[in-house]
């Protein structure tokens, strides 16, 4: 502890500064007085600091610091904004829902805090699919502080796997095109990228790279990835450049992204006008994933086309549909007719072809393969 009198950006003060336990502070005073009476509150503000933290080391990790945890972790490994955002609300959930158990020890969880948890959501009138996204956000956290739990498999619900989450081409152009701007361009930029909606609302200009054909994502939410660019999407996303100075690729009229909720309620609004109760901006991706899958693209293809790790979480998205089993089942009978009705649906090869630059035919540069996605037939088609 000291004080002592310096030059202090060209004018003399009076320093006090004060050490403890490894903790340092300091003030500055206009007298020798005052930095005495400062330097006994500073040494009482430490011994108060150091005493709390002292508290933090012996007393156990509650729930409640393992979801400041595992958002701190999440932010450090440069995931995006949406999965922060979720493992966000999950919390804010549990506090809402059931604060007594962002105080319960994270060593002392169990199965019955997980159900109470579950049920409380339930009584909230959350739904299945949004509880279990929750489970999903709470099981990777735990993973994270208790590697030896297992997490209750039971307490998940059984989601409805029979939901529609594609659209017909007369429903595309009733439910996006009469949407105001910009979020029919959104909507359709979706549907043609796969891109997520945090992903598009938050998309930079320095992230679009119309030359090459692509938009790197550098926080996306598997990590950083690039996503090919067909032509009627480089189209909508050189004209919503081109209409303003933002860096924003998509802001609202104040200059900032659209808020989630936002984008989701007009879209809502737009798909019930429709006749839709129940498709969501979400299932965009869904939609997309599943117009791949269906036209003849293998897997592989279309988990690289979403940015999915696992071939897993990539049937999460796209579906084979009605016509393309029904195809199927008809050419194991023989019938020629819709054994070429099954040929004329499949693309001769789906390995990537060579010399073609990403998003740009007829200029090699690099190996990928190229198809073009059209949002008003659900098509695609392998480029020549």
């Amino acid at each position: 502890m000291s004080v002592r009198r310096i030059k202090n950006h060209g004018r003399w003060v009076w320093q006090a500064r004060v050490a403890y336990r490894g903790l340092r502070k300091a003030a500055f005073r206009n007298s020798k007085e005052e930095a005495r009476e400062a330097e006994a509150s500073l040494v009482q503000e430490l011994k108060s600091r150091a005493g709390e933290a002292e508290f933090r080391a012996i007393r156990p990790a509650t729930m409640k610091d393992l979801f400041e945890f595992y958002v701190g972790d999440l932010q450090a490994r440069g995931k995006g904004p949406d999965t922060v955002g979720r493992a966000i609300e999950t919390a804010r959930a549990m506090e809402l829902l059931t604060p007594d158990l962002l105080e319960v020890p994270v060593g002392r969880i169990s199965d019955k805090d997980i159900f109470a948890f579950r049920e409380a959501r339930e009584r909230d009138g959350a739904k299945p699919s949004t509880v279990n996204r929750d489970f999903r956000t709470l099981r990777a956290a735990l993973k994270k502080a208790r590697p030896d739990y297992h997490f209750p498999s039971g307490a998940f619900f059984p989601e409805d796997e029979t939901r529609v989450r594609w659209l017909r081409p007369d429903e595309e152009i009733l439910v996006i095109e009469p949407m105001r701007s910009p979020f029919k361009e959104m909507s359709k930029l979706a549907a043609l990228t796969l891109m997520r909606q945090g992903e598009i609302r938050l998309l930079r200009r320095e992230c679009v790279h119309l030359e090459q054909g692509v938009v790197l994502l550098p926080r996306a939410k598997g990590g950083a990835r690039s996503v090919i660019l067909n032509a009627e999407a480089q189209k909508i996303l050189r004209k919503q450049l081109e209409s303003q100075e933002s860096d924003w690729v998509f802001p609202n009229p104040d200059g900032t992204p659209y808020s989630r909720v936002h984008v989701s309620r007009v879209f809502r609004k737009a798909s019930r006008s429709s006749g839709l109760r129940d498709f969501h901006f979400h299932d965009l991706r869904h939609h997309g994933a599943t117009m791949a899958l269906n036209a003849g693209f293998s897997g592989e293809i279309v988990m690289k086309l979403g940015g999915w790790k696992t071939a897993k979480m990539m049937r999460r998205y796209a579906a084979v549909t009605d016509q393309t089993l029904r195809a199927a089942a008809e050419a194991t009978s023989g019938s020629a007719e819709w054994q070429g009705r099954a040929k004329a649906a499949t693309p001769h090869s789906t390995r990537p072809r060579k010399g073609l630059k990403v998003g740009v035919s007829g200029r090699p540069e690099t190996e990928c393969t190229h198809f073009a996605i059209n949002i008003n037939s659900g098509h695609i088609k392998p480029a020549p």
